[in-house]
């Protein structure tokens, strides 16, 4: 019985030790999280070379020659921007 107990009461100390170290870790990881998702913003300038929403046109499915140069486009705009 003693044992038991003793088993219970170190489960408990090792549970009630690791909550902080928990909580910080996740705060580290919040903290983390929200200066990745803010720092690409502030440094995002503005790209000539970008597809313009207006610009992206409409490929009819049966003109593949249309098709693959506006695919030939998206990916030159797309190595650009990269750079």
């Amino acid at each position: 019985m003693l044992r038991s107990c003793l088993r219970f009461a170190l489960s408990f100390l090792l549970v009630v030790l690791t909550l902080p170290l928990l909580a910080v870790s996740f705060l580290i990881a919040a903290l983390c999280t929200a200066a990745v998702a803010v720092v690409p913003g502030l440094l995002k300038r503005d790209d000539r070379h970008a597809i313009a929403l207006h610009k992206l046109r409409v490929v009819d499915q049966f003109n593949f020659e249309e098709a693959m140069s506006a695919y030939e486009e998206l990916i030159g705009a797309h190595v650009r921007r990269q750079r």
